[in-house]
C-alpha cells in the first residue's frame, strides 16, 4: 500500500442532493405539513451524505513529501514507519521526494497544502536550522505547522582516516593545533548535522578544522575513506561497516551514552568533553490549522508504529532510538535545537551557499 509518485492532487465528487419531487408532490391536505417534513427529509439526507463528503479522516490516500532523495537515512526511516501507518489508517501513504535547497523546497510545498492531514511533511534537523541560515524563508517554521511525533534520531560518531595518528579526542585537537595547516572535515552538504556537529565540536575543543562540502553522504564517505580529508562526524549506520574492516576509525560518540552498535566508543563526555551531543532526527509535520483530532490520530498511529518489533528491530541495527511522543513534546524539541543551533551557527559566521 506504499508508493512513490512525484506528486498527487485529489478531487472529490459533486455533492449529493435530495430528490425534491417528494417534497412538491405532498397531498394539500397536508399542506400545514409540508414546510415540517421538507425540513427533516432534507435533515435526515444531509446526514446521510455526510460520510461521501468529509469521512472520517483518513478518507483518501495521505500524501508524504520528504525532503531528500530516496535511500538517505531518514527517507529509510520514514518509509519504515509510513509501511506501518498505511495499514493502521487504511490508506496509501504516497511518498512524494521534493529534495533541494536545503529542504526548503519541500517544506514551502507543505506549507501551502490544505490542513486536513492528507499532507504531510517529513522534517530533520535541516527544518530548525534553516531559519538561522537564511535570511528568509518562505514560510515560518514554527507558526506554518502542527507537530505530530518525533520518530527517531541517530548519534553521529567521530571519525577519521587510519593515516590520523590519534586515538583519542585529547590527541587529535592536540594535533590539529600542531599542523600547519590543521585538518580537513567533511559533511555531505553544509546545514547538515555532520557540519553544524563539526562546528559545535570545534568551539568546545578549539580543534582546528576546515569544512569541506560534498553533494552527498556517498562522495563524503569517498572522501574521508581516501584520506582526501581527514575526519567527520557519521551515522552510526553508516561509519559501522568502515570502521569493522578498518577503513575508519572511531574517536568519539556525541551522545549520552555509548552505543551497542560501537561498545567500544567512549562518548565525548568520558572523552573529556561533556554536553556535545549530535543527533541526526526525524519527525511528521502536518500544515498548521490541521483539526487537533487528526493530529491526535496521526500521533497515536505513529507512536504504535514505533512501538511495533519490527521497527525496533530495524532501528537497532541501524544505531537509531526511537523517540515516541506527544505533539508537545516535539514542539518543545524544535524550540530547543532552533535555539541550540542558531548559536553554532552564528558563532561560526555559517550562512547558506
Amino acid at each position: 500500500m506504499f508508493t512513490v509518485l512525484p506528486h498527487i492532487s485529489f478531487q472529490s465528487g459533486p455533492a449529493l442532493s435530495p430528490d425534491r419531487r417528494s417534497i412538491t408532490q405532498a397531498p394539500k391536505r397536508h399542506a400545514g405539513l409540508a414546510v415540517p417534513v421538507a425540513l427533516m427529509l432534507i435533515f435526515c439526507m444531509a446526514a446521510m451524505c455526510r460520510p461521501a463528503l468529509g469521512q472520517e479522516f483518513p478518507n483518501r490516500p495521505v500524501r508524504m513529501i520528504l525532503p531528500f532523495p530516496p535511500g538517505g537515512a531518514t527517507d529509510r526511516v520514514a518509509r519504515t514507519i509510513a509501511t506501518k501507518l498505511s495499514v493502521s489508517l487504511g490508506q496509501q501513504i504516497i511518498a512524494d521526494n521534493r529534495p533541494g535547497a536545503n529542504s526548503r523546497i519541500a517544506t514551502e510545498i507543505a506549507s501551502k497544502a490544505n490542513p486536513d492531514g492528507h499532507t504531510l511533511l517529513v522534517c530533520a534537523l535541516t527544518h530548525v536550522t534553516n531559519p538561522s541560515l537564511s535570511k528568509s524563508l518562505p514560510y515560518d517554521t514554527v507558526r506554518d505547522f502542527s507537530p505530530i511525533a518525533l520518530f527517531a534520531r541517530t548519534p553521529l560518531v567521530l571519525t577519521v582516516n587510519p593515516k590520523v595518528p590519534a586515538k583519542s579526542v585529547k590527541e587529535l585537537v592536540a594535533l590539529s593545533k600542531a599542523r600547519p595547516q590543521g585538518f580537513n572535515y567533511a559533511s555531505a552538504s553544509p546545514g547538515t548535522a555532520a557540519h553544524l556537529g563539526m562546528e559545535l565540536f570545534k568551539q568546545a575543543t578549539k580543534l582546528d578544522a576546515t569544512h569541506i562540502s560534498y553533494k552527498g553522504a556517498g562522495p563524503q564517505i569517498t572522501a574521508l575513506i581516501s584520506g582526501q580529508v581527514e575526519l567527520a562526524f557519521l551515522a552510526i549506520s553508516t561509519a559501522r561497516p568502515h570502521v569493522e574492516n578498518g577503513r575508519l576509525v572511531a574517536i568519539a560518540l556525541a551522545a549520552q551514552n555509548r552505543s551497542k552498535q560501537l561498545s567500544s566508543v567512549p562518548t565525548l563526555t568520558e572523552a573529556g568533553y561533556p554536553g556535545i551531543e549530535v543527533y541526526a532526527w526525524s519527525g511528521l509535520l502536518a500544515p498548521a490549522k490541521t483539526p487537533a483530532t487528526v493530529i491526535r490520530r496521526l500521533n497515536q498511529e505513529v507512536n504504535k508504529a514505533l512501538q511495533s518489533q519490527e521497527i525496533l528491530k530495524i532501528f537497532d541495527e541501524d544505531g537509531t532510538e526511537a523517540t515516541p511522543g506527544t505533539p508537545e513534546t516535539m514542539s518543545a524539541y524544535i524550540t530547543s535545537e532552533i535555539k541550540k543551533w542558531a548559536k553554532v551557527i552564528r558563532e561560526a559566521g555559517i550562512s547558506a551557499e
